[in-house]
């Protein structure tokens, strides 16, 4: 701040006079604003707080290049900081007498601020009594004041000022038993009232209401302070109980609101409760055919008195494709492309079905090629079901062919649960004995198992989780006519497990963190290729080639740290861990056949790990892909490169 003007000398005697003036005015002041409202603080949250004290002070002339000058707030002689809004305030030049300092907006929402502030701590009385004006350059205005005592909570009592007409005593029982368990779940009886608190305790009624279907409920705080003490009255009114009268779309043109209508479980003089209401959303929401389910709003027609559930909807396109394209870097120079191509059509046949077309070419040698359709909505019942075909081309080794029937029941909103029977051939090409990795075989699996999910939105999310969980067991039949050069078994019992696992977590705002756990096992007396899982790449553990390890026991996780641009838009980096294992296959570790030498064994145990960075951008196209991993070994610039498109059209 500059030095203060040169001023002529003053009168030291006039001065002295109008010191003593202005003292005697402040004085009347302060006698006569506590007999008068003009200025009153306004309460607390939930509290009554008592009306601003007059204020006292010096009336010194200040130089005009003092202001604007820092505003501070002291209770008892201790500070209490400001927001920076009101942490300065600009005087009139010259200052006038302290009333009006005491009227200026700025000083009134100081004190207004601090007394709230103060109440809501349990300083029901608090106050501010005087200021303290600048005398020289840099000086704050000082707000004194005192928070008094700190008032205790008496009692809480929660009364009905509503009583729905059509509840019976039984009905009034259970609502004070219920009553009786909220009364104190967060403020107790002899400790300080914190306003916080109370608010705590009006939404554990709200929602015992919105529970019930109450949804209009309000809760009204009455206080009653007696000496250093209050006692909390919340006054209940239920409000109407809500029941679905009609129901609407807004935002629907693609799909047929009446399968929407079913998918949300909302039926004509359904409640609606907060449980209906969330389960309404999450079953849109995994259907696959919406962006977002906006929002829910209940209307009320005047005079009919009849409830409206309109539900807001941003509609997915129809059909989706994504693709994905990597390059993996070769040991000895070079590399090689990679990719893989799926597409989905939405609402073929029946609404709310699925069908799906992927393509893949993972390694050099290996084709797969997978088709699906599944309907998962079946009318109106709770039951869905599908077909899957899979085919698998290994060069001219081998291929396999699975052919999978699918069921469903959905047991909740976020629940589904699932029953499988699935065949399996595979056929070993017209190769050398020596060479075979599969004997030709068919096997015949069921299984059951359960999905989860539960999440904030279906792209892109930042909190919930989701879990699959598959469990098979089944018989394979031998029927290779070289099958007695490699075992006597004609039969195998084979079982196997599937499991994933993902969280979302979003502890600061843009921030996501998204840990997942993934397993497979497969237990059988004998093991051919087929048998084994593959996995590695793009779409598991990022950092290796596609499909570069094979295993019958297999546990990885990894954890991606997002930092969100925008709904459709992130930059991550991850870090994944790994162990596997190989058994030794039917072919390994025997006497050599005729001239060829013997197979040496390929069973391995190994731990893997990798980590890496990517970005995911929302374009017109689509959300445009892309990553960068380095597995176990790999130097910064020997890292794999994924680059995928996902698109509605």
């Amino acid at each position: 701040m500059s030095p203060p003007p040169l001023s002529k000398p003053r009168n030291i005697c006039k001065a002295r006079f109008i010191r003593v003036l202005v003292l005697l005015q402040l004085g009347l002041f302060f006698w006569g604003y506590r007999w008068m409202d003009n200025a009153p603080a306004p309460s607390a949250v939930l509290a009554a707080v008592p009306a601003a004290a007059a204020s006292s002070g010096s009336g010194a002339v200040v130089p005009d290049s003092l202001r604007p000058h820092p505003l501070q707030l002291q209770f008892d002689g201790r500070r209490t900081p400001l927001p920076d809004s009101l942490s300065r305030v600009t005087l009139p030049h010259p200052i006038p007498d302290a009333e009006t300092l005491f009227r200026l907006p700025l000083v009134q929402q100081a004190v207004r601020y601090a007394t709230t502030l103060a109440g809501a701590e349990g300083y029901l009385a608090a106050a501010i009594d005087s200021l303290r004006l600048p005398a020289q350059p840099g000086e704050p205005l000082v707000l004194l004041g005192s928070r008094g005592c700190a008032h205790t909570l008496a009692s809480t009592r929660i009364t009905l000022t509503n009583t729905p007409g059509d509840w019976s005593d039984e009905q009034l029982r259970e609502f004070e038993s219920a009553m009786l368990g909220i009364s104190g779940s967060f403020l107790r009886t002899g400790r300080r009232y914190r306003a916080d608190l109370a608010e705590r305790e009006i939404g554990a009624v709200l929602r015992f209401w919105e529970r019930e279907g109450h949804l209009f409920a309000q809760v009204r705080p009455e206080l009653r302070l007696h000496e250093c003490a209050i006692s909390l009255d919340l006054a209940t009114d239920p409000g109407p109980l809500v029941r679905a009268d009609e129901l609407r779309f807004s935002g629907v043109s693609r799909n047929n609101p009446d399968f929407l209508a079913r998918v949300s479980g909302i039926r004509e003089g359904s409640i609606l409760d907060a449980s209906a209401l969330r389960n309404a959303r999450l079953s849109l929401e995994n259907t696959g055919l919406l962006s977002s389910v906006e929002d829910l709003l209940i209307l009320q027609e005047t005079g009919t008195g009849r409830f409206i559930l309109e539900i807001v909807v941003q509609e997915r396109r129809t059909n989706a494709i994504d693709l994905l394209f990597g390059y993996v870097p070769d040991p000895g120079g070079g590399g090689t492309v990679v990719g893989s191509g799926d597409l989905v059509l939405r609402n073929v046949f029946l609404p709310g079905s699925r069908l799906d077309l992927q393509f893949e070419r993972l390694q050099q040698f290996v084709t797969r090629l997978d088709m699906g359709y599944e309907s998962r909505f079946i009318g109106s019942s709770p039951f869905g079901a599908g077909a899957r075909f899979r085919f698998e081309q290994q060069d001219t080794l081998y291929q396999v062919r699975n052919l999978q029937l699918s069921g469903r029941y959905r047991l909740s909103s976020t629940t589904d649960l699932i029953a499988g029977l699935r065949q399996e051939v595979s056929v070993s090409g017209a190769l050398p004995v020596q060479q075979q990795r599969v004997l030709d075989a068919t096997s015949l699996f069921t299984g059951f198992g359960i999905e989860f999910r539960d999440t904030d939105r279906l792209r892109n999310p930042t909190r919930g989780a989701t879990f699959f969980l598959l469990a098979e067991t089944g018989v394979k039949r031998l029927t290779d006519a070289n099958r007695e050069l490699f075992t006597e078994r004609s039969r195998l019992n084979q079982q196997e497990v599937h499991f994933r696992a993902q969280a979302y977590l979003s502890p600061f705002r843009r921030q996501v963190v998204a840990p997942s756990l993934h397993g497979f096992l497969s237990l059988s007396p004998e093991y051919t290729e087929s048998d084994l899982n593959r996995f590695g790449g793009a779409r598991n553990l990022r950092g290796y080639r596609e499909e570069q390890f094979q295993a019958s026991r297999m546990l990885w996780s990894d954890a991606e740290y997002r930092y969100l641009l925008d709904e459709d838009s992130y930059a991550f980096v991850f870090g994944a861990l790994g162990w596997y294992e190989r058994p030794v296959l039917i072919f390994e570790g025997r006497p050599a056949l005729g001239d060829e030498p013997a197979r040496a064994s390929g069973a391995q145990r190994e731990w893997l790990r990798s980590w890496g960075f990517g970005f995911a951008v929302g374009t017109p196209l689509g959300t445009m892909q892309f990553s960068y991993a380095l597995g176990r070994g790999d130097t910064f610039g020997n890292g794999k490169v994924h680059v995928g498109l996902r698109a509605d059209i």
